[in-house]
């Protein structure tokens, strides 16, 4: 692959192939604004992923840098990542908030670099229709809520916090239930979100 048509991938699909680089950024039609985890980006990650696969097995590596969105697109790319044939390390930039929070909890590797801010919340839901729509539809979302802090206790319970106090999953996944319901927003330098198990290393 020539170097030009390798540096067109990388700006205009999100891919290095020959580096096994996946780009993960935010899109938006106005520049330098972020549109957040949409279909555009969980369909191109999932074209990449798959791409790379074909190829080989060696690892992959996914460089991603947006503040969140999208619950479904955000779990579609998490299922990519967690049911990929390569292993797959993750570094977060800038910022991981909300589900690009949680799309790095599927990699093998999770780091973040050592200037990005990390938040977990329970995001933003909005309904219509009549009193019964709205009460089924706060009912499902809950269920994506106990999907949520499940997915980070999981990883947080080896964490060196959750290992030093002697919590197990549940204990884990109560206290971070806790913690965002007392709060609202639980926000966190990279040193911090290392320190409790949602990330594994500053870089």
């Amino acid at each position: 692959m020539s170097k030009i048509y390798q540096l067109e991938d990388i700006h205009n699909h999100g891919i290095d192939v020959e580096n096994r680089i996946v780009y993960v950024n935010s899109e938006s039609e106005h520049e330098g604004e972020e549109s957040g985890v949409d279909y555009k980006m969980a369909r191109t990650f999932m074209r990449n992923m798959d791409y790379l696969n074909t190829i080989s097995n060696k690892l992959i590596n996914v460089k991603m840098m947006n503040w969140g969105g999208d619950w479904n697109y955000g779990m579609a790319m998490y299922d990519v990542i967690a049911n990929s044939k390569s292993q797959v390390n993750c570094t977060s930039y800038a910022h991981a908030r909300s589900m690009s929070s949680i799309i790095p909890q599927a990699a093998k590797v999770r780091y973040i670099s050592q200037h990005a801010d990390f938040m977990v919340h329970y995001g933003t839901y909005g309904d219509g229709g009549d009193f019964r729509q709205v009460i089924n539809g706060a009912k499902f979302s809950q269920k994506s809520i106990d999907v949520m802090i499940g997915i980070y206790a999981g990883r947080c319970v080896n964490g060196e916090y959750f290992c030093n106090k002697g919590m197990d999953y549940q204990k884990t996944f109560n206290f971070i239930k806790k913690q965002i319901e007392k709060l609202t927003d639980w926000w966190m330098t990279a040193e911090e979100a290392v320190y409790y198990g949602f990330m594994d290393k500053v870089v």
